[in-house]
């Protein structure tokens, strides 16, 4: 695998605690908000932004959660692109940390090509319980 450009990088917010959907003896199920504002670079310099995400996932004790998101990401140009993702989550000692891979849609031609694009998403909680965290955006080659 090959990282490419760093695209975008900024901070997130939790919008909450989110929503339990279930509890089971090896994980709990939950809908959860995130919302991030990012400076874009590279390729993506002058594209700064908020995202806004609405995620579900599954969350061992320990171990590996994962979470399936879906958002809209609002550049500060007025261009909108919507994103869908998948992210893998460390649960252990420390500072969580998550990766993601997304991909997005948008009918504008300034930033047409992020219907080409694959990105790996990179998240550090700065708490843990997940309410900040540092979110870097790299382009997958």
């Amino acid at each position: 695998m090959v990282l490419g450009q760093k695209l975008w990088e900024g901070k997130g917010k939790s919008a909450g605690t989110g929503l339990i959907k279930s509890v089971g003896m090896e994980s709990i199920t939950s809908e959860y908000s995130w919302t991030a504002q990012v400076k874009g670079m590279g390729c993506a310099e002058g594209l700064d932004g908020n995202i806004n995400v609405t995620a579900v996932s599954i969350t061992p004790p320990k171990g590996v959660g994962k979470a399936k998101d879906q958002g809209i990401f609002m550049m500060k140009t007025g261009d909108m692109a919507v994103l869908k993702g998948f992210d893998l989550m460390k649960m252990g000692e420390g500072m969580p940390s998550a990766v993601g891979l997304y991909t997005f849609m948008t009918m504008s031609e300034k930033i047409g090509w992020l219907n080409d694009l694959i990105a790996l998403v990179a998240f550090e909680a700065l708490d843990p319980m997940w309410m900040e965290v540092n979110i870097t955006i790299y382009e997958w080659k």
